[in-house]
């Protein structure tokens, strides 16, 4: 009877060790099942240290470049260094200064894909980066991003068009005519404080005349979709014919910006038209060849 009794705190032992376990809930559906905050130790450090395994959270915030150690970790299962899993939160929160983290001699730092294993990665002003001891010969990096809000313009949409050597007449008159290869369509994203479209139509003509002459072109962009508008007098050019006769041949290089258009999808089309021509009439005026194109910046 004194042998049973003595074998129920043993035995009382056993299942606890091999339950699962809740914090703030009697049904544990992990190993350690946690309903409730988390509270790990935090150190402010402002010149070279080393991390320890009573760090959790660590933050830099000194003047100068320093250098965070990572304790040398062992990869024999079982022994006292082996803490493979262990994780480092490091955030550096200096204004100016890099902060390094180098793993033990002999051990790097991974970061996967096609980045080669160093023994040191900068994290640099406002970066956060989490650090998770693997089981090979070191550390992971697990995560390392920009903290600072990004108030850079960056691309968000773009489009393309154009033709060449494909020869589009000009018709005489006061109406518009709408240039082959230059509709753009663009999306302006929403989510950004601003926006900016830029466009982009460069293209080649030329006239063949009949005698001394000279002329014009005026260029518009027109706006459609999300919202209706048009550009005028984006650009001109102008031609003329010498004395001597000859086919001369004229550019027209027409850039134009549009900034903060709501978020939405666009279209928009150079146009053409022909005036202030004087002296003998062209026996025609074309244009034979453009390259557009539309870029949509954004930024908060």
């Amino acid at each position: 009877m004194r042998k049973k009794l003595l074998l129920l705190p043993f035995l009382g032992i056993i299942s606890i060790t091999n339950a699962q376990v809740g914090i703030n809930t009697n049904t544990p559906s992990s190993t350690l099942d946690f309903r409730g905050s988390l509270e790990g130790s935090y150190r402010e450090i402002t010149a070279n240290t080393s991390l320890s395994s009573a760090d959790y959270h660590v933050s830099f915030a000194g003047t100068s470049s320093s250098t965070l150690s990572l304790p040398q970790m062992s990869t024999a299962d079982g022994s006292a260094s082996d803490f493979r899993g262990r994780k480092y939160f490091v955030k550096n929160n200096s204004s100016t200064s890099n902060l390094t983290l180098s793993a033990a001699i002999g051990q790097t730092i991974r970061l996967g894909g096609s980045n080669t294993a160093n023994n040191t990665y900068i994290l640099s002003p406002g970066v956060l980066g989490i650090f998770t001891a693997n089981a090979t010969n070191g550390w992971d990096l697990d995560l390392a991003v920009n903290t600072i809000p990004d108030t850079s313009w960056k691309i968000t949409n773009n489009a393309f068009n154009g033709t060449l050597n494909s020869a589009q007449a000009l018709t005489a008159g006061t109406a518009y005519q709408t240039v082959n290869g230059t509709s753009l369509t663009v999306t302006v994203p929403p989510g950004y404080n601003q926006s900016i479209v830029t466009l982009n139509f460069n293209g080649w003509g030329d006239v063949d005349p009949t005698g001394v002459s000279l002329g014009s072109l005026r260029f518009q962009i027109t706006q459609s979709g999300t919202s209706a508008n048009t550009y005028g007098s984006t650009t001109m050019t102008s031609w003329s014919v010498p004395v001597n006769g000859g086919r001369p041949r004229y550019t027209f290089p027409a850039a134009y910006s549009i900034s903060n258009l709501a978020p939405g999808t666009y279209t928009f089309n150079l146009q053409v038209v022909r005036e202030e021509e004087a002296g003998s009439a062209p026996n025609g005026v074309n244009i034979w060849g453009v390259q557009s194109t539309a870029k949509v910046y954004n930024r908060n």
